[in-house]
């Protein structure tokens, strides 16, 4: 070895010897006896990858320290549960889960240091996501979570705001590809986003949105393209979708809360709860609640069910069409068998039956507050509603559910006991 090289290796010899040292006393400085799991407390990009080596078969946790840090990749793995957990003040720009199997991740922020900020989900099973907080607030860049072809990924109790209100590319605050399966959003907050879609994209099989609130997707200030988008969910393909219990919110320029078009097949919408204003926004009306496929669809979706929801969404859209559902009248070509169903709902606005009586396959025990309806077994007139869109005593929905599509629990998880009532809420008996 020359003489001119023996300083860097040495240098290199010294900070390896570092990181492991460091490693080490995390891991006998917290590791106890008997069969508790070892954990790895980190405060580098460097130290990380050192940790979830050693941990790639026995588990554990890793504690990521109050830092910044760029990029932190979680690759092939097996064996025990890992946990990754951030203290206060830790935030990542970029985190890559890639073909990892087993892993949580949770307590730590996902926004832009240098850049766009993302987590990605790649070739990835029983991945678990929560207590996150993904924002790209007072930036120009954009903050995500993306799951291309991931199985089995659930991400829970996290808060998305701003996900790219300056961010020159469309922005979506989950993404979801086409080879997605056994995905679960449930118990998130998703608000103020600007130009944005919350939940966006196509998946494979079973996606199932659940007790998340969707509040205010606002409108930006770029040019309309890019801000035309703020549709609160609106996904393009997949099989069996679940959206139960769900509060959505309002919007200013898109098509709806919950827009599902093309081949998104077997989805039930069941106990949510559509509203269309928010004090926080005054002079803001959120025109449509439920669009099922669109005029440009190739292929509308197959066998929606549209249960025990409360939608007092409803405004005039300005093609001069009003109501708080609306369906493609091309549904005259799809076999009656396939057409969407729609029972038990408070409907705060339907002006004409066109886009909705003829593309349904049955249309039947919902209360039209404004408006008209589509069969004798419908109700026109007020329902009797409280501010939060709970009957009262006296309203006309109370014990006028068809039992035979109305699910076991209301949208608060209280159940339904004797006659169900048409909407998302039971009225409370004393």
């Amino acid at each position: 070895m020359s003489l001119s090289t023996r300083p860097r290796v040495a240098a290199m010899l010294v900070a390896a010897c570092a990181i492991g040292l460091a490693l080490a006393v995390d891991v006998s400085a917290a590791a106890p006896a008997g069969k508790r799991k070892t954990t790895v407390r980190v405060g580098s990009a460097a130290g990380f990858e050192a940790a979830v080596r050693a941990l790639r078969r026995s588990g554990g946790t890793i504690v990521l320290r109050p830092r910044l840090y760029r990029e932190l990749v979680i690759g092939w793995r097996t064996g025990k549960q890992l946990r990754i957990v951030g203290m206060r003040g830790a935030r990542v720009e970029r985190v890559v889960f890639d073909r990892s199997r087993h892993v949580f991740l949770g307590r730590v922020t996902i926004g832009p240091i240098r850049g766009d900020a993302l987590l990605d989900v790649r070739e990835s099973r029983h991945i678990v996501l929560h207590d996150l907080v993904v924002t790209a607030r007072g930036t120009r860049f954009s903050s995500s979570i993306r799951i291309p072809d991931s199985r089995h990924v659930t991400i829970r109790r996290s808060d998305f705001s701003h996900c790219g209100d300056r961010a020159p590319s469309f922005t979506f605050c989950v993404k979801l590809w086409r080879w997605s399966r056994n995905i679960v959003i449930e118990d998130n907050r998703f608000h103020d986003c600007r130009g944005c879609d919350f939940v966006h994209g196509r998946f494979g099989s079973d996606l199932t949105i659940r007790r998340n609130r969707f509040e205010r997707a606002l409108p930006c200030r770029m040019d309309a393209h890019r801000c035309g988008h703020q549709d609160l969910v609106q996904l393009f393909a997949g099989r069996r979708l679940h959206v139960e219990r769900n509060h959505f919110g309002v919007y200013r320029t898109g098509g709806a809360q919950l827009y599902l078009t093309n081949s998104v097949d077997h989805a039930t919408i069941v106990n949510n709860v559509f509203v269309g204003t928010d004090p926080r926004v005054p002079g803001y009306r959120a025109r449509m609640g439920i669009v099922i496929g669109s005029a440009a669809s190739k292929r509308l979706p197959h066998y929606a069910k549209v249960l025990n929801n409360t939608i007092l969404t409803g405004a005039r859209r300005r093609d001069g069409y009003a109501g708080s559902i609306r369906m493609s009248s091309k549904y005259g070509s799809v076999q009656r068998r396939k057409r969407p169903i729609l029972a038990n709902n408070v409907i705060g606005l339907l002006r004409k039956r066109t886009h909705i009586c003829s593309a349904a396959r049955l249309f039947v025990r919902n209360v039209v507050i404004k408006g008209t309806s589509c069969s004798a077994s419908d109700r026109v007139g007020p329902a009797d509603l409280d501010g939060g869109g709970r009957p009262r005593q006296a309203s006309s929905v109370v014990d006028a559910a068809l039992r035979r599509y109305a699910p076991r629990t209301d949208s608060t998880g209280r159940r339904r006991t004797g006659a169900p009532d048409i909407g998302a809420l039971e009225y409370r008996r004393r």
